[in-house]
């Protein structure tokens, strides 16, 4: 089981395997693969959270660029933590210092404008793949 683990890069996680017993032994092979048959089911239906460093960055923007900044982050699973009306929009969301880069590097290529942006925090983050 702790192979499997290993094998996936997967930490930080409990796998409980229970066996009944039914009268027939398995032996030491049978045993490995019904565990290992286990621990293959168990991760195949999870869903695995990935944590690395990140940012918690927000953006201030107009009005009318709201809908395409949140189809932005949707279309490259950047997380909004949260979202501020008052004069500006201020849009709060966690990403890798990678993404933002990015983001940083193509702002006059986007189909949308922010007026500034401000890193809040480093932390971990959490994302789904």
């Amino acid at each position: 089981m702790l192979n499997i683990l290993n094998s996936n890069e997967i930490t930080n996680v409990l796998v409980v395997v229970t066996r009944y017993f039914g009268g027939i032994l398995l032996g030491t092979g049978g045993l490995v693969r019904a565990y290992s048959e286990a621990t293959n089911k168990a991760l195949s239906n999870a869903t695995i959270i990935k944590k690395d460093y990140g940012l918690e960055v927000f953006f201030l923007v107009d009005y009318p660029e709201l809908e395409k900044i949140k189809y932005y982050f949707k279309q490259n699973n950047i997380k909004i933590i949260d979202t501020i009306y008052e004069e500006k929009i201020k849009i709060i969301i966690e990403i890798t210092e990678e993404k933002l880069n990015i983001l940083i590097e193509k702002k006059d290529e986007l189909n949308f404008k922010f007026e500034s942006y401000e890193i809040c925090q480093r932390r971990f983050i959490e994302f789904v793949e």
